[in-house]
């Protein structure tokens, strides 16, 4: 997942996942939501963010903010509700007329597309456009995004994409009976979910432009491109050929995103919630910590916020194959020296910012283990680290580099853990990188230093979306990388195939928390640090606005402002 400027890689947090797709879900991810009526349709929604979308491709888009404001944009076989609470984690039909049909123990998936469907130019969505859309996700010219399809399909693990004129014969699609059939290597009881990602939105062949497909993505969505300034301004307006589409409302008349604010001048904007700001939202930030208490106990205020968890994980990554950090008793000593309470702090505190984390999996996924192994308190314990560091052959310190994206809340954070690690002798130097591109840059494994900051959220209810993307060393790649650690290692590998295997849900959760556990004792590639909460401002204007369960954001596609 990618993170957005929030500092989040896509996905939601509900407990249970069901087998053969049937729309169901867990313990939402979401927050409260506004009281304000629902929108009519008309208007301009005003969108104000910190930086550009890294990517807006369907099959490169694996950052939340770009996954919601993606959503306005194009459809995929099957996509979340629009819908507030736990609603939002159920699956709906949306290419598909339903959320498919598996055969063959689950290895073949079927899905028949709705009658009607066009893109922006009136041209026809065929079911030959889906699979070419998932072949270019297996390019190494497209990399970025989800890797489920080159893992989950018959031959995808040696496929190079379709530039060359070759095609996967695993995926199958009819176009005359509108249908198209995925063969999975491997039973997948939850490849409905799968197929909500963006990796299965169409693409008409002829019009891909490759590498600059993100610069015009051809709209089978509810609005198209009018204007993109990378960098400064996208401005949508209305799709008039989009239907047959349950899900999104798509009320404004025209959306417009700006690009490139400074976060406390987006508070200002929304606090004051004048002109253009009184129907303005933002997406790749939530509320600063200098006007939490504003937002919470000012009533008038708190009415125009939407709050609650996310699902998300935000943690250090500790790089296994670079630096200092190559060395396990290094990586522990970094792990009781953090004080997290700090990085609470520097996220607004803890009822702004979430709850301080231990462990890989969040308590609202599916596996879910309480443990502490690395156990210094809220605080940290300096003490305890410096003995490590001593142990691993640094008795006087050492030095490292931290990547954190330039947004105010992570340069807090980046500043905070800089301090915490000082007191254990470790010397921390701190590099900025533009939030746009965030994680490319710490995506490319050439490049990345011994720590990043990062945050993730289950891609659908399982945490077979969590730890095998994160660690799974054979998911790692040159550049488009998830798995930050770094981390490689045959056993955990071998113990990820075992786990996926099983089929009773239930008895794979334990398992999945039970390798969450043994990971961070023997290897410790990560510092959990909070599971993440967040609180938004919306103008005055807007309507109908809610925490979505999966992006942990305001959902765009529900949003009125006339």
């Amino acid at each position: 997942m990618t993170l957005n400027k929030t500092g989040m890689r896509a996905g939601t947090a509900v407990i249970a996942v069901t087998l053969l797709a049937s729309a169901c879900g867990g313990s939402s991810s979401g927050g409260k939501g506004t009281s304000a009526p629902a929108g009519k349709k008309g208007g301009q929604l005003n969108v104000l963010m910190l930086a550009d979308f890294e990517h807006l491709d369907p099959q490169r888009n694996y950052v939340s903010s770009a996954l919601n404001f993606g959503r306005l944009l194009y459809r995929q076989l099957t996509t979340y509700k629009s819908e507030p609470g736990t609603a939002g984690t159920e699956l709906a039909p949306d290419l598909a007329t339903d959320l498919g049909k598996a055969t063959d123990n689950a290895k073949t998936w079927t899905f028949t597309l709705k009658d009607g469907l066009k893109y922006e130019d009136g041209t026809e969505i065929k079911a030959s456009d889906i699979k070419y859309g998932v072949e270019r996700s297996m390019s190494p010219l497209i990399p970025d995004g989800p890797q489920y399809a080159k893992q989950y399909l018959e031959g995808g693990k040696d496929y190079k994409g379709p530039f060359d004129g070759k095609e996967l014969a695993s995926i199958i699609a009819d176009d005359a009976k509108k249908t198209i059939t995925f063969k999975l290597a491997q039973p997948h009881g939850d490849f409905g979910y799968t197929v909500s990602l963006p990796t299965f939105a169409p693409v008409p062949k002829a019009k891909d432009t490759k590498v600059n497909y993100d610069n015009h993505v051809v709209s089978s969505g509810p609005y198209k491109i009018d204007t993109y300034a990378r960098g400064k301004s996208l401005t949508l307006s209305r799709n008039i050929n989009w239907g047959s589409d349950t899900v999104r409302k798509a009320l404004p008349a025209t959306i417009k995103a700006t690009f490139g604010l400074d976060a406390n001048v987006i508070d200002q904007r929304l606090l004051a919630s004048a002109g253009e700001d009184a129907t303005a939202v933002t997406i790749d930030t939530s509320v600063q910590p200098a006007n939490v208490v504003k937002v919470q106990n000012d009533p008038a205020v708190k009415a125009r916020s939407i709050q609650g968890t996310t699902g998300f994980l935000r943690y250090i990554a500790l790089n296994t194959q670079k630096g200092v950090t190559k060395n396990l008793k290094v990586r522990q000593a970094i792990e009781y020296a953090v004080n997290k309470t700090d990085q609470q702090t520097a996220r607004g505190g803890a009822n702004a910012a979430g709850d301080l984390a231990t462990t890989i999996l969040a308590p609202t996924v599916g596996g879910h283990k309480d443990f502490n192994i690395y156990d210094g308190g809220a605080t940290g314990d300096p003490t305890k680290a410096k003995q490590l560091l001593s142990e691993a052959g640094y008795p006087n310190g050492l030095s490292l580099d931290i990547n954190v994206n330039n947004s105010p809340k992570g340069v807090a954070q980046a500043t905070a853990l800089q301090a915490s690690l000082a007191k254990a002798g470790i010397k921390g130097t701190i590099k900025q990188i533009d939030a746009a591109v965030y994680y490319t840059t710490i995506g490319d494994i050439a490049k990345e230093p011994e720590i990043v900051f990062a945050a993730w959220g289950p891609d659908w209810p399982s945490a077979g979306t969590v730890i095998p993307p994160l660690l799974d060393g054979r998911q790692i790649v040159p550049q488009g990388n998830q798995n930050f650690s770094q981390l490689n290692v045959p056993e955990i590998n071998s113990e990820i195939d075992r786990i996926q295997a099983i089929t009773d849900q239930s008895k794979a959760a334990t398992e999945w928390g039970n390798l969450d556990e043994k990971i961070m004792k023997d290897y410790a590639p990560f510092v959990p640090l909070l599971n993440d909460k967040a609180i938004f401002l919306l103008g005055k204007d807007v309507k109908g606005a809610f925490l979505h369960a999966f992006y942990g954001e305001p959902d765009l596609s529900a949003i009125g402002v006339a």
